[in-house]
């Protein structure tokens, strides 16, 4: 089937035979957009497939975030044009649309279509264009109140699932263009959330990743919405089964004492939480525009351990900020080594036109944001090693993700590994496993971001 031989009006085609693939780029939140958006071409008949060098249309979901995303974004539009049949039409999505606009289709022959963040309501007007030849940019503003799309088709194994319950941000950080391209935060209604929660378990889904650009303000917009430890209560209502509960995405100071106290005592909850502190100078957080400082990261750290003695924590950094000095630089790294967190990701400041830090005087050169960044990382790697060290000999309930290279090998994570971002636990098994599988296993060997296990049995309840 070639769209070639389709014209006419959106509502009158017949889409059985149109083969459409997509590659999604950047974060877990835009794989559910991208996942929203098959979902609705497969109701109008579209033909999923996972090639797409034999897809007649290619929907390319992309990453503005920094520069380095953008980039990865533009090189894989490329790549797909080039390896694509000649008429195969290509559709650039998300988050890149939003910061480039038209100019994606002005300076980029291969592209046919483009759509922003806030615009898939509006995929049969970019279909009608596809098939009449037209190319089209769309880009709409954000609407007041979150909005459903369409029910999903997975696109990663379905028994660890990330569920979206917000859009956008508010926080206006004075790096980020999320709010810029996300819109304001819109919190996603209560009673939507718990309906996936539901049908994902009773499908067979084995761990929910709750994410949001700040999972901690959900509700904050809406009066008549819980906040989070509402909303998590009510999922564990809903749901009687056993599964793992993640929670992404925590704003430091909006970690309240109820949800710690929920943490600690729902055993369906994993005792996991992701923190993104980006900083840990009190001059740095506040050019930033972060509202928190480093005494309340240590006190919220310390009231953690001690709610929640087992609990892992992970973080995510940023080196490189404009008047980031060597001194603000060495307290991020006592910071790191004092607190001894078990995850955590970094990445250097970029330059974005739009935000209130491109502005700023002292930007730090990139050679020096990458030499800091290395810094960082190989300290964290000597803390990672040596609480990683620390577990060998336990024995740990360990969710199957896939097999691993030679027979008996497979690839897992314990409740304190997230999925994508994190390490993982390599273990061999003299029983077939299937993904989803929860087994115990022994930890005999470690790596700062790896470990080694030996299963025990297959019968784990997490």
């Amino acid at each position: 089937m070639s769209l070639n031989n389709l014209k006419g009006k959106h509502e009158e085609i017949d889409y059985s035979g149109v083969k459409v693939a997509a590659v999604s780029l950047g974060c877990s939140k835009n794989r559910v957009d991208t996942e929203q958006v098959l979902g609705r071409l497969a109701e109008w008949g579209c033909q999923l497939i996972e090639d797409s060098s034999m897809a007649d249309i290619v929907v390319v979901n992309t990453c503005g975030f920094i520069e380095d995303a953008q980039q990865e974004s533009i090189d894989t539009l490329l790549a797909v044009a080039a390896s694509g049949k000649n008429d195969q039409k290509i559709v650039v999505a998300g988050c890149l649309v939003e910061v480039f606009g038209d100019k994606l289709l002005k300076t980029m022959p291969e592209i046919n279509a483009a759509i922003g963040v806030h615009s898939y309501k509006n995929l049969d007007r970019l279909m009608e264009s596809l098939i009449n030849e037209k190319r089209i940019c769309i880009i709409d503003r954000p609407g007041h109140d979150y909005e459903e799309l369409s029910q999903r088709i997975l696109t990663e194994p379905p028994h660890s699932v990330n569920v979206k319950i917000a859009e956008g941000c508010s926080n206006r950080c004075r790096y980020c263009l999320i709010p810029k391209i996300r819109g304001p935060y819109r919190s996603r209604p209560p009673e939507a959330i718990i309906n996936e929660v539901k049908s994902l378990i009773q499908k067979g889904t084995r761990e929910i990743c709750l994410i949001a650009q700040d999972t901690t303000s959900y509700g904050k917009d809406k009066v008549e919405f819980p906040d989070l430890e509402g909303l998590i209560k009510r999922i564990m209502t809903g749901v009687e089964q056993h599964f793992w509960l993640r929670i992404m995405y925590t704003y430091p100071s909006r970690i309240t004492d109820g949800l710690i106290n929920l943490i600690a005592e729902e055993k369906r909850i994993c005792n996991y939480l992701d923190i993104p502190i980006q900083h840990a100078s009190d001059r740095v957080l506040e050019a930033m525009g972060r509202p928190y400082r480093r005494r309340d990261l240590d006190l919220l750290l310390q009231k953690l351990r001690s709610t929640i003695p087992d609990l892992a924590i992970r973080t995510t950094c940023m080196v490189g900020y404009p008047g980031e000095n060597i001194t603000d630089f060495k307290e991020l790294l006592d910071f790191v080594s004092d607190n001894r967190l078990e995850k955590l990701g970094a990445f250097s400041y970029s330059e974005q036109k739009g935000t209130a830090a491109y502005t700023l005087s002292g930007q730090v050169p990139k050679r020096v944001s990458k030499k800091r960044l290395q810094k960082l990382m190989l300290t964290q790697q000597e803390v990672a090693l040596k609480e990683n060290m620390k577990l060998c000999g336990r024995v740990f309930s360990i969710m199957v993700d896939k097999p691993s290279g030679n027979a008996g090998w497979y690839y897992g994570r314990s409740c304190y590994q997230a999925p994508e971002v994190d390490g993982g636990i390599y273990f061999h098994s003299k029983e077939q496993l299937f993904p989803g599988q929860l087994i115990k296993g022994r930890i005999f060997a470690a790596s700062p971001y790896n470990l080694l296990a030996v299963a025990k049995n297959n019968a784990g309840q997490g």
